[in-house]
């Protein structure tokens, strides 16, 4: 008996052994670029000036990465409608099984504005219209006063979409619009600085950051998304009180002449903050 015993311990030992063993993991070799075909295509018989580009992935089990001036995209067909004159490069990268595949960055010439690209009441509302710029700030001042909403910051479930509506059926869209006066824990008073909105030669953004870690002017360019109700911001960091500071794309809530709430993905929850700002 005792013997069996002995044999039963070093048989359970030798599997806890077994089981601890590391495992060699390896991961498939990193494509060569020409087994990618990432294209971008422009499309002169819809836009002569060259403004309409298709960005198109035929390549299967790859996640496609666009990087097209004005924005970002990892669809695998998207279009690009560039509104001003000028040269824009696009870089393209491709996920892999293997790793991040890097592709030659390709220019594209627009020769021709059209700007019934941002001509829609949206862009007129958010930037003042071609030739114009408008400025934003926080819907909260250094007297702790916020003149349009209840505070500059409020909460929902990441569901939430245009007028304040539910994307989808029971779907996460709770919300909670605190009174910074009552929640003053949520940031101090202050003058956080502000948010331009361009479209003098081109969709032009400059954030003037006043309290937060990394403050300072930045400029970028952004695109509105009129049908998805989307602004993406690239090179810079929308106007925000610090407390996430790796926003480049945004949901559109409300946008008026004179309010504008923009929600913006908390980075470890499935919910928004949403930001009030107010026109200038």
């Amino acid at each position: 008996m005792k013997l069996l015993k002995q044999i039963t311990l070093l048989l359970f030992i030798a599997g806890i052994v077994v089981s601890c063993k590391k495992k060699d993991y390896t991961l498939p070799a990193l494509p060569d670029k020409s087994a990618i075909d990432m294209e971008v295509k422009q499309d002169l018989t819809v836009d002569p000036g060259g403004n309409t580009v298709y960005l198109i992935n035929h390549t299967d089990k790859i996640q496609p990465v666009w990087d097209y001036g004005t924005g970002k995209s990892m669809r695998r067909i998207d279009t690009v409608r560039y509104a001003f004159t000028g040269d824009y490069k696009i870089a393209r990268s491709a996920i892999t099984g293997g790793g991040i595949v890097y592709f030659d960055t390709i220019t594209v010439h627009v020769t021709k504005d059209n700007l019934n690209y941002v001509n829609d009441p949206l862009w007129v509302a958010l930037s003042g219209g071609p030739g114009n710029e408008k400025v934003w700030t926080l819907d909260l001042d250094a007297n702790g006063v916020s003149q349009s909403f209840d505070g500059p910051l409020y909460y929902s479930g990441d569901e939430l979409g245009w007028n304040q509506e539910c994307t989808k059926p029971g779907g996460n869209c709770w919300t909670w619009f605190p009174k910074w006066s009552d929640n003053t824990w949520i940031c101090p008073a202050g003058d956080y600085g502000t948010m331009t909105f361009s479209l003098k030669g081109g969709p032009y953004v400059k954030v003037d950051q006043k309290m937060t870690a990394n403050s300072g002017v930045s400029n970028g360019t952004y695109y509105l998304d009129k049908d998805k109700k989307t602004i993406s911001f690239s090179n810079v960091t929308p106007l925000n009180i610090g407390l996430d500071q790796v926003f480049a794309k945004g949901t559109l809530i409300t946008l008026t002449d004179k309010t504008m709430q923009i929600a913006f993905h908390h980075v470890t929850n499935a919910e928004f903050e949403i930001y009030n700002y107010i026109a200038q």
